[in-house]
């Protein structure tokens, strides 16, 4: 009896005291503590800075291209570390992507590695072979996402693919083949799967190699076996794969050119062929877009070879020329996952968007002249789909001034808006780019000498900021840079 009395006693004590007992149970409906996002006011920078991602947290990966260095910033701008790498995007840039506590920096340098996002110390380190197994130089080979964005999950793999057209002059290639294609795991920097290599014959066209499926579980290539064109299915989980000709199938192609593109859609039996036309009074003409419709079966026994060789399976293989919108490019993907696919295209009248949601037909909207310069190119300013409830949406520069947001699946308006509007090419105030800051539901916009903030889900502005004449916007998830000649203005997502 004393010693429970003296416990009891002990108890009154510590609650008179003001302290609390950590083990004991909270009472049923007590709220934990949250947090909220919430945008930060700006800071300044005192260099010429771009995002390239972010820890889904309090810290970004800038490339600070006249020091050549990248910069891990807090969001007050404050330097936690740097390093020297190449972020000159002429040289290819710098690509980087978001593992957990790492960041993965491939800088065309032959070398992928991860550092620790705390204090940038070396996690792991991926060396591209020499030409003894591959004939293409290290500095040839780019990267990319199965995640589709610079946020890594779960799975995700990085591709390191050769970017270049022609491989090195008097190589040898070891006898497993000439290997194009490497996938890292993220987790480890060992390769996930062996490298995928063509043989002597076996020639890329330089660019992107693989292009994603909407789903982002496989990827096709494009490329030719000797005089055949050969058109390949990457399954990303093993790094299978299903190669088949497509020679006689191109015979609706009259460009005479070697080169074509192929894009995944949402069927897996029906792919977009994007070629251009051939007009001997007009040197243009093979720049003009022009796509067919090319019909693979689905139901091939893929291959474990490392070397990419066609199928000896019986296959049907047709293809159809179209006159529909079409997505002829290469898809990009929102904060959750979902695909979206934006290009500009000129008629004899008129100037059009293009796009879909991954679905092998897509859809024409109206578009302002000067968007064939600046909207969905390639280099052009940055551009991201934005989810908006079952919705994807695409934001752009309305046809009749001001801004709209068009349904990926539909090309119909969504909302749309007064605001920042499009400038003809060479004049001040050209369109900078679009990002998305999907935890606090703003889309921004860089453009006539101001950075805006929307609501995503109204397009009603939030706030405007002054910006240069030619002015380039950057952002991650969390994070948004507008540069100006040799500064930057920054805003944060900080949970508060």
């Amino acid at each position: 009896m004393k010693r429970m009395w003296a416990a009891v006693a002990a108890v009154g004590l510590v609650a008179l005291s003001g302290c609390s007992n950590d083990g004991a149970a909270k009472p049923e409906g007590t709220p934990s503590p949250t947090t909220t996002p919430t945008l930060a006011e700006p800071v300044e920078l005192d260099f010429y800075a771009a995002v390239i991602t972010d820890n889904g947290a309090d810290l970004s990966l800038v490339g600070d291209v006249m020091s050549q260095k990248l910069r891990v910033v807090d969001a007050n701008g404050n330097e936690k570390w740097s390093i020297d790498s190449n972020v000159n995007e002429d040289d290819g840039g710098t690509e980087a992507y978001s593992a957990g506590e790492n960041v993965i920096v491939h800088d065309y340098s032959g070398s992928t590695t991860a550092y620790s996002w705390a204090d940038g110390q070396k996690v792991w380190s991926f060396d591209l072979p020499d030409d003894a197994s591959s004939c293409r130089p290290a500095q040839s080979f780019g990267s990319q996402s199965t995640s589709g964005s610079d946020r890594l999950g779960e799975g995700d793999l990085i591709l390191l693919e050769n970017s270049w057209m022609n491989p090195e002059e008097d190589c040898e290639p070891s006898a497993e083949g000439d290997a194009v294609v490497y996938a890292i795991d993220p987790e480890t920097g060992k390769e996930a799967w062996p490298a995928l290599s063509v043989d002597a014959d076996g020639e890329t066209f330089g660019g992107r190699l693989i292009a994603l499926a909407p789903d982002r579980k496989s990827g096709v290539m494009s490329w030719m076996d000797g005089d055949e064109s050969m058109v390949t299915r990457v399954t990303f989980e093993d790094g299978s794969h299903v190669s088949i000709p497509i020679t006689e199938a191109r015979e609706v192609d009259d460009t005479g050119a070697d080169y074509f593109s192929v894009y995944p859609t949402t069927d897996p039996t029906s792919l977009t062929y994007v070629y251009g036309s051939m007009d001997g009074d007009d040197p243009m003409s093979s720049a003009v877009m022009r796509a067919a419709q090319l019909n693979l079966p689905a139901d091939v026994k893929p291959s474990d070879s490392a070397t990419l060789a066609a199928t000896d399976q019986s296959v049907d293989v047709s293809m159809e020329d179209t006159f529909d919108a079409v997505c002829g490019t290469e898809l990009s993907f929102t904060a959750d996952g979902k695909p979206a696919c934006l290009q500009t295209e000129l008629f004899a009248s008129a100037v059009k968007y293009q796009g879909s949601d991954g679905a092998a037909e897509g859809w024409y909207a109206d578009a302002p002249e000067a968007s064939v310069a600046r909207i969905g190119g390639l280099g052009g300013p940055q551009w991201e789909p934005v989810d908006h409830g079952d919705q994807t949406i695409i934001v752009v520069p309305a046809a009749d001034g001001g801004i709209a947001a068009l349904d990926a699946a539909t090309g119909k308006a969504v909302w749309t808006t007064d605001g920042p509007r499009m400038r003809e090419e060479g004049e001040t105030g050209s369109w900078g780019g679009q990002g998305v800051l999907p935890d606090v539901g703003l889309i921004v916009v860089t453009d006539n000498k101001k950075t805006t903030f929307f609501n995503a889900k109204t397009g009603k502005p939030v706030s405007d900021h002054p910006a240069g004449d030619y002015a380039d916007l950057s952002s991650s998830q969390r994070f948004v840079i507008a540069t100006n000649e040799d500064t930057s203005t920054m805003w944060a997502v900080v949970d508060k």
